[in-house]
């Protein structure tokens, strides 16, 4: 958990300095053009103040976020690590080339999969054909979480990418939800790409 902590700081700490920027030049103006305050006076205070509200942007945020994504892998009995900071969160599954199974065959049977994992409850398919397949899920606190799988069939390798993100695209931050919900389509889809490899009649 302390790992995704600093990686929420690194990716909060511009928009800190920011606000803290802001803030500063906010306060330089009120008490310059008030008229009490000479230049060389207020520039201390203006720091402080400054400097203060970016820590505090900082320290809220950061820990809001830590603390929901926490709740997030606990709920999906995952390992909270940096990588579950990263927007979109990237997957891919590698498997043995899979002999007589069309890319939509492949796809069908991924989307099966999914469809029927209550853990990631499905809105949407807004995608489905010759191994395209994009999807809405309902995640963690009503988060909506868009997931695109583009699944490539070939002779030796049979390869589906995955990549899931927030509905709402100006997010930097989500607490975890696309991680999480990538990690189960990731585990779904290998599943179901096993069961399409195994020879008929054995399980798979």
């Amino acid at each position: 958990m302390l790992g995704y902590w600093f990686a929420v700081v690194r990716r909060l700490a511009f928009p800190a300095l920011t606000t803290g920027a802001l803030f500063a030049v906010g306060l330089a103006a009120l008490l310059i053009v008030g008229g009490d305050v000479v230049v060389s006076e207020a520039v201390p205070e203006v720091l402080g103040a400054g400097v203060g509200s970016a820590f505090a942007f900082l320290a809220i945020l950061s820990m809001a976020a830590t603390v929901g994504a926490a709740r997030t892998a606990r709920r999906y009995g995952l390992a909270l690590g940096p990588e579950a900071v990263a927007l979109p969160s990237v997957r891919e599954v590698r498997v043995p080339g899979i002999a007589n199974r069309t890319a939509f065959q492949l796809t069908d049977s991924v989307r099966y999969a999914i469809e029927n994992d209550p853990a990631m409850p499905l809105d949407e398919v807004t995608t489905f054909g010759h191994g395209a397949l994009d999807l809405t899920l309902s995640g963690p606190s009503d988060t909506k979480v868009v997931v695109e799988i583009r699944i490539t069939p070939g002779p030796d390798t049979t390869t589906a990418a995955i990549q899931a993100r927030p509905t709402a695209t100006h997010k930097r931050l989500d607490s975890a939800a696309s991680w999480a919900m990538a990690g189960i389509v990731e585990r779904r889809t290998l599943e179901a790409l096993h069961a399409e490899a195994a020879p008929a009649g054995d399980p798979a």
